[in-house]
């Protein structure tokens, strides 16, 4: 048998078990010393082997393998390799000859520098081709390597720089002369490799990299000193790393927690941090701001890409990062698989990305679409688009693309593009230069470039490589939202032309679209120049802004008052509709009352999304009311009729989508006509399906309530579902006649203005929402009364409702309301009945969170009523001067709205609450809102069965909790989300918190989550809980485990689940582990304000680990209570770490933390000490609270304290934690400070957890 054995990297140590006994028991042992070598002498491994091992050289390997193959058919001959076997191609041709021979062979594999370079903290899975750079000569300078390197950078991988060892080498002179004299044993360094790279790099000068391109040199790989340093090439082409062997990574695109890992071993922190912001984005060229791709093929909706890839299940293709290598492979393999015939023609097949930089998140700015290419010429010094072009493409090739294109983007044309995809900042300092070099002309504050000389005709210019097209445009062209704006150096002629003037008779003309201007630098984000074979004259814009509405009317003896939504704007200056006047609005945790006056009556239009915490089937019902009613103001009986109806872009994010719709009473579906006329009957419950179709050739099956043919499972676009369906609910009552239609919005609206009545028509015209705009209406008839109401419910239903990664595999959930309930007729029918009980226990709720602040406040403070009258407003409100007052507390104030600074004491100008606002009704202003915010982005799910195909577990007991966070990327179950919600739930019912976190235990507890750490989230993109297999999720080890821990601990103190914790208790450890590693000097990681950049140390970061460690000790004390070490192990370094923390975190004057260690002129919310006062954790002294308290009045602004020195925005949830555990008057300068934000700003968005608290409040 001949075996080669894998010695690993180092030394004799690194050898294998196996791999050991094998070497003791064979016949002959050889080591190859030529391709590598180990860092120890071959005495010691005949030492550590016990053998006497013969030195393989390269003749000896390539030349006279006879040697070591003698014998090896009947005794046993280990070869040893440093590394693993086949990390080279020489050790696989040795098993090939073995196998000609007839002699068995065994691989005993071992680590190797291709694997072992995990250790840069760079992934794996983003290397591209391995390189071998040799010493270069005097007469021998080989650069194919470069094209290689190149290859890579293109698609944004790392390369693997192997560098050249010389042993046993003999000089060219002893060579020719055949002497055997051997020159010393020399080994490349990583100084050595960057400086040919750059040789090369001037000789080629394509930009595949450049002096500032970054790298990671590795010296001595698996050595105990083993020796990393990260930086420019130009860095690491002067820097020592002393002994061999050596290696060298170029970086491609590169991860942020990559980033983080090598910016621990970078030469020069702040150097590496500039040379990342250039780097990361535009990889391939430091000429090239902007990377040009003349390409041929055709568009793909980027939310179709990532349907596709939901599907398909084609998990290794990231939708925003279609040009890495592993998204590309895994998208190309998976068409190859459905489209086999096309792809066959398609060996090249290319997806290429235009970027948009108008976005603060660092990697991959994508725009909504992506290109599918079978050509792609990339800009180097230019492109001749009209040579390019003029190659063809062959029938077979437009065929299978004209196949794919059908299969997946059935409407986008196939055509020739240039596609710009870069960096802003770096083009906006190109542009900068270029002005102060040659002068530029402005026109409306829009700077253009001028360049009368580079008409573009058929070619880009060379200035594409200086990062922007150099192009002439028509000053008008260069308005914002202008598209389609011609070229006019093409248009002016009727064909493109080459650049001595010839015609290309197949392309009639080009067009350049200008999209996304950016207003505060005056240039262009991305352009994208599309030579199509069409006129381009009649262009529509596909993606419009959603205009979902929804219209309500009050109808009051014969004239109609709009009181809901702006459908009058549509038609004609009538004089019988008018708009409603609105009087007051109010809110509490259950509802949302409008109040109208129209004419001689009150219309009152009342909403409610119940918050009812306790009681899980109503919880889960995805249904909200609405009830108008009408009274007389005049004491005398009026004719009353009602109107009320959505449209269809309720359900679609694209105006071209085809929206389907039924009508059903109860679960019977109304044909085309069916009027309800006369005595309807009033129980009867009448339900408006609405769904979107989008068709691009997949079948799904469904519920037979869920009509569509096609829809996208789990997936959704601009927030919109793009399965299941919208549903609008209303039921005669006691009208005396009862209509519904459907149709155009005009039609139908003025149909009712002028009948009052509807026909009782369904449209049978499935259509987008911006054809004809669908309109679904009731109208409600109640002759003459002085006193009416009619009720509705809406709501959007999906079923089933989650995508779930379970130790069954991924399975979809059902909803909740499911097992309670049955179908969705069945569910819509009990909600709607359910009204007066709703009420019923949504009352009581309300009234007990009332007199729950109302008993925290205490009995001098003012009682809290919702649905109050206001009161009148203070004599400050209204001033546009200073003025000087005095609060009901005694505190004297200035107040100028002038400034930002809010209220202030005239003694030391630090803040005060603002003043005439009883605390208590600010606070229960805010947990109003908060309660009905917190639950509405909470969706319960049926767990998978055990052991069962279904999907559906039969009489499960708990539900399974899912959180969309939204306002932002739409994770599933985001730890550091759910966090600031824990205090609600506590409050509430515990138990939705245990629902809440345990998807998050069951994913990381069952072995799909690979780190040691918490998870940041369940998925990428709600509803799709499908973990990270590969650990690639948002970089928030700290923050995170901190908050499990911090969770797990409150579910059990306030419900004594001991169970609970020893369920989870190895895995909490596991969590603990990595916080006593690092909590207490986190490093430059992320917190849960991750919006505000990475910051090394964070203050406020590191308290949050050490309360989780602290908390551990308590949860120790019950799971390891036959062992009290360990408790008092967690409890004894939680101290410990606190006493550090305040070394490093407190100001030297002690007036309060800093926003990073040692940070002097810093500071932050400390809200993370927060979880200490509610849990009772013994481990922040009274005195860093009162501290706190101190400090904040003195930097608060007009709605608050600024969340940290380095912005003037806030977050409302860290606020009132940072108010928790401050004294009265300080407590009372947040409170009030966001009850006022929340009254006295406009805004038409939900309460937000990130506001400005200077100027007028906005968001950032």
């Amino acid at each position: 048998m001949l075996y080669l054995v894998g010695l690993g990297l180092a030394d004799e140590t690194d050898i294998t078990v196996k791999g050991l006994n094998i070497v003791k028991q064979a016949h002959r042992v050889y080591l190859e010393a030529y391709t590598s070598i180990l860092m120890v002498d071959k005495d010691k491994l005949e030492a550590y082997y016990d053998r006497p091992i013969i030195v393989a050289d390269r003749e000896m390997v390539e030349s006279n393998d006879d040697d070591i193959l003698a014998g090896a058919d009947i005794e046993d001959v280990a070869f040893l390799v440093v590394g693993d076997p086949f990390g080279a191609t020489t050790h696989s041709d040795l098993v090939l000859r073995a196998r000609q021979l007839h002699i068995p062979t065994q691989i005993i594999h071992n680590a190797s520098v291709m694997s072992a370079v995990g250790a840069t903290g760079l992934q794996l899975y983003n290397f591209g081709q391995t390189i071998s750079m040799v010493f270069f000569t005097d007469t021998w300078r080989p650069s194919s390597f470069y094209d290689r390197v190149k290859e890579n950078r293109q698609i944004g991988l790392h390369t693997l720089m192997l560098l050249d060892i010389k042993v046993k080498e003999q000089s060219e002179e002893n060579l020719a002369r055949g002497r055997k004299i051997f020159e010393p044993p020399r080994f490349m360094t990583a100084g050595q490799c960057a400086a040919q790279m750059l040789e090369i790099e001037e000789d080629r000068g394509e930009g595949a990299y450049d002096p500032g391109s970054l790298a990671v040199a590795v010296a001595r790989l698996g050595a105990p000193d083993q020796q990393m340093a990260a930086g420019t090439l130009k860095q690491i082409s002067v820097t020592d790393l002393g002994a061999p062997l050596h290696s060298l990574v170029l970086l491609g695109r590169a991860h942020d927690l990559e980033r983080e890992y090598i910016r621990g071993f970078a030469i020069n922190q702040a150097e590496f941090d500039s040379a990342w912001k250039t780097n990361t984005i535009s990889t391939i060229s430091s000429r090239s701001a902007m990377s040009i791709f003349l390409i041929h093929g055709f568009k793909w909706s980027r939310c179709n890409v990532r349907i596709h890839t939901i599907i398909q299940e084609v998990d290794d293709a990231a939708p925003n990062n279609l040009m890495s290598g592993d998204s590309e492979w895994a998208m190309r393999e998976n068409f190859r698989k459905l489209y086999p015939d096309a792809m066959e023609h398609l060996p090249h097949l290319r997806f290429i990305e235009p970027l948009n930089p108008n976005t603060e998140k660092f990697a991959y700015p994508a725009e909504p679409y992506v290109f599918i290419c079978d050509v792609v010429v990339r800009s180097e010094d230019y492109i001749d688009i009209s040579k390019e072009m003029a190659k063809g493409i062959t029938q077979a090739e437009w065929d299978a693309m004209a196949e794919l294109r059908d299969a997946i983007a059935k409407d986008e044309g196939i055509g020739w593009y240039a596609v710009h995809n870069g960096d802003l900042e770096l083009a906006k300092q190109e542009r900068e230069a270029w002005d102060e070099e040659d002068g530029v002309e402005e026109s409306n504050g829009v700077a253009h470039r001028i360049e009368e000389e580079q008409k573009m005709e058929g070619k880009f210019s060379r200035g594409l490589n200086d990062g922007i097209a150099r192009l002439q445009v028509d000053n008008a062209g260069l308005e914002q939202g202008d598209q389609g704006q011609s070229y006019p150096g093409l248009l002016s002629s009727s064909a493109a032309s080459d650049p001595s003037g010839s015609e290309i008779p197949i392309y009639k003309r080009m067009v350049i679209y200008f999209l996304e201007w950016n207003i505060e630098y005056k240039w262009c984000h991305f352009l994208v120049m599309r030579i199509d074979f069409t006129d381009p004259d009649n262009l529509t814009d596909r993606i419009q802004a959603r205009n979902s509405s929804r219209l309500g009317r009050v109808t009051v003896d014969g004239i109609s008052y709009e009181y809901l939504g702006t459908g009058s704007t549509t038609l004609p200056k009538l004089s019988n509709l008018l708009p409603a006047k609105p009087l007051t609005v109010t809110y509490d945790s259950q509802y949302s009352n409008f109040i109208f006056a129209a004419g001689p009556v009150e219309i009152t239009a009342s909403f409610l999304s119940s918050v009812l915490p306790t009681d899980l089937c109503r919880t889960s019902v995805p249904l909200s009311y609405l009830t108008t009613s009408v009274r007389s103001t005049d004491a005398a009986s009026h004719d009353i009729q009602f109107y009320s109806d959505v449209n269809a872009a309720w359900v679609a994010s694209e105006n071209n989508v085809t929206i389907q719709w039924e009508l059903y009473e109860g679960s019977n579906m109304i044909n085309a006509s069916g009027h309800v006329a006369g005595d309807p009957d009033p129980s009867s419950i009448y339900s408006w399906f609405v769904a979107d179709c989008i068709c691009w050739g997949i079948s799904l099956t469904y519920d037979r309530f869920f009509y569509l043919q096609q829809a996208y499972e789990f997936a959704e676009e601009m927030d919109v579902p793009l399965w299941g369906n919208f549903t609008y609910s209303s039921s005669p009552m006691d009208a005396q006649n009862f209509s519904f239609d459907s149709g155009s919005s005009g039609n139908v609206r003025y149909q009712y203005l002028m009948q009052h009545s509807l026909q009782g028509v369904v449209d049978s015209d499935y259509r987008p929402f911006a054809t004809r705009e669908p309109v679904f209406a009731y109208s409600h008839d109640f002759g003459s009364v002085s006193s009416a109401s009619v009720r509705y419910s809406i709501g959007s239903v999906q079923q089933p409702i989650v995508r779930y990664l379970s130790s069954e595999g991924v399975v979809p959930l059902q909803p909740w309301w499911t097992q309670c309930y049955g179908d969705i007729h069945q569910m819509i029918d009990f909600h709607f009945n359910d009204f007066e009980q709703t009420q019923v226990l949504a009352a009581r709720f309300e009234n007990q969170l009332k007199a729950d602040v109302d008993d925290y406040y205490g009995a001098n403070m003012a009682m809290v009523f919702s649905n109050s009258t206001p009161s009148t407003s203070p004599p400050w409100a209204n001033t546009t001067q200073g003025y000087n007052g005095t609060d009901k507390y005694g505190n004297h104030y200035i107040f100028d709205s002038r400034n930002g600074y809010g209220f202030l004491d005239p003694q030391n100008f630090t803040g005060i609450a603002v003043p005439d606002v009883h605390e208590a009704e600010a606070y229960y202003s805010i947990v109003a809102l908060s309660a009905r915010q917190i639950m509405g982005a909470y969706t319960l799910a049926i767990p998978p069965s055990s052991g069962a195909s279904s999907n559906l577990s039969s009489n499960a007991t708990d539900p399974l909790m899912f959180q969309k966070e939204i306002s932002s990327n739409g994770n599933t179950n985001t730890v550091d989300v759910m966090f600031p919600a824990m205090p609600f739930f506590l409050y509430a019912n515990p138990d939705l918190l245990r629902y809440n976190m345990e998807p998050l235990y069951q994913n990381q507890e069952g072995g799909f989550y690979p780190n040691e750490y918490s998870m940041h989230d369940l998925g990428s993109h709600y509803p799709n809980a499908t973990g990270h297999v590969e650990g690639n999720d948002e970089y928030m080890p700290v923050e995170e485990s901190g908050n499990m821990i911090l969770m797990s601990y409150a579910y059990y103190k306030f419900t004594s689940n001991t169970s609970y914790l020893l369920a989870h208790y190895p895995k909490l450890q596991q969590f603990a582990s990595y916080l006593l590693d690092f909590t207490l000097t986190p490093g430059n990681q992320l917190s849960t304000d991750d919006f505000a950049g990475r910051l090394a140390n964070q203050t406020n970061l590191a308290i949050k680990g050490i309360v989780g460690i602290a908390a551990m000790a308590e949860i120790a004390r019950i799971c390891s209570a036959d062992d009290p070490s360990v408790a008092a192990s967690y409890a004894s370094t939680a101290a410990a770490y606190y006493t550090q923390w305040e070394t490093y975190a407190l100001d030297p004057a002690r007036t309060h933390t800093l926003l990073a260690y040692q940070w002097r002129s810093s500071y932050s919310l400390l809200y993370n000490i927060y979880p200490a006062l509610l849990l009772d954790l013994p481990i922040i002294p009274a005195s860093l609270y009162a501290l706190q308290s101190a400090f904040y009045p003195s930097v608060s602004q007009a709605f608050g304290v600024p969340l940290d020195s380095r912005h003037s925005y806030t977050k409302s949830d860290e606020s009132m934690w940072a108010a928790a555990t401050c004294e009265p008057a300080t407590r009372r300068l947040f409170v009030n400070g966001l009850a006022s934000w929340l009254n006295v700003t406009s805004t038409d968005k939900a309460f937000s957890d990130l506001f400005e608290t200077v100027g007028d409040g906005g968001y950032p």
